[in-house]
């Protein structure tokens, strides 16, 4: 296997910006606080929105929404394991929820274990085939897996449900990197970044492409625009690391990952 194919690990993370947002959307009828719970998550007050969300839980147990709100909060926190007993308590009380089944396979995305991500998704689609999370979430998993053409696949088949979100676009510009199409990627990304709702990730994506095509000047200039300069050095040396094997036809082993702290380097901002 071809060690873009492999690279997974230092620009795949960062495609969950595209997964996590809301697993389920409003009313909220479920709890009068949810509302609450959600705004604090959504302006990155992690720590408050966890405590509401487990406040919520113990007034109303079977309250699905806050389930999940308290897993993707907790998997935003980094704070994996609870995180996963979260989804995993909501598979039980909830096991028809297609959002529940699709926030454990976003933990084990995290966790480096595709193959586990991609039976949660198929799940979660089994429940609803037209889950945009699931697809565009099974397509991550599928891009850890070197199988860039079934991830696209399921990118556009997200695009099309939900056209606004710039992630899937984005997602889908980077598995193009990945298996070697870095200049119809970065042509892509290039349009996305100049689009007024345009995230911080989406230009780390368009910094890895430039990266995965050998211009680590473009790479490091677009990484210091949201990245501390030792991230940016981190994440170039890895790059630059890949290339040399890439020039020399080497292989990367099948078991090789880059730490998850390094990953998330590239997932700073929302």
């Amino acid at each position: 296997m071809k060690s873009w194919k492999l690279f997974c690990g230092a620009g795949l993370v960062a495609l969950l910006s595209g997964c996590a947002s809301d697993l389920v959307s409003p009313p909220y009828e479920d709890h009068p606080s949810l509302k609450v719970a959600d705004m604090a998550r959504a302006r990155g007050d992690l720590p408050q929105a966890i405590h509401d969300y487990r406040d919520i839980i113990k007034d109303c147990p079977n309250c699905e929404r806050a389930y999940l709100g308290l897993g993707i909060s907790l998997l935003d926190a980094n704070v994996v394991p609870e995180a996963k007993l979260a989804f995993e308590k909501a598979i039980a009380l909830f096991p028809k929820s297609a959002g529940a089944h699709a926030g454990l396979g976003l933990v084990y995305l995290v966790m480096d274990l595709p193959e586990d991500a991609i039976q949660s998704f198929n799940r979660a689609l089994a429940l609803d085939s037209r889950y945009v999370k699931a697809l565009n979430g099974y397509g991550v998993a599928l891009d850890m897996l070197g199988d860039h053409e079934a991830a696209q696949i399921n990118y556009r088949a997200a695009m099309e449900l939900d056209p606004t979100n710039l992630s899937y676009e984005s997602n889908l510009a980077l598995s193009m990197a990945l298996a070697g199409n870095e200049i119809e990627a970065i042509r892509i990304l290039e349009k996305l970044v100049l689009n007024p709702n345009a995230t911080p990730r989406i230009r780390q994506n368009l910094a890895l492409a430039y990266g995965l095509a050998g211009d680590m000047k473009m790479a490091k200039r677009i990484g210091r625009e949201d990245l501390s300069n030792d991230m940016v050095i981190n994440n170039v040396g890895y790059l630059e690391a890949i290339q040399k094997v890439k020039e020399f036809g080497g292989l990367i082993p099948k078991n090789h990952t880059v730490p998850l702290d390094e990953t998330r380097m590239w997932q700073k901002g929302n």
